[in-house]
């Protein structure tokens, strides 16, 4: 107990960063389903469009 007490600043700034990564890693999944880029500025000027993607 005494180690949990002498460490919980750690404990909740990690806890807090997990769960931040969480909901970045649960935005990102949800742009994906619906086919959207992650970058927010389109695919028309990108060199690497047709290896990002690929063909549709």
């Amino acid at each position: 107990m005494a180690w949990i007490l002498a460490n919980l600043p750690t404990i909740a700034v990690s806890a807090v960063l997990v769960v931040l990564l969480a909901l970045v890693c649960v935005y990102l999944i949800s742009l994906k389903k619906k086919g959207k880029s992650t970058c927010s500025c389109g695919c028309g000027g990108c060199p690497m469009k047709d290896s990002c993607h690929g063909k549709r």
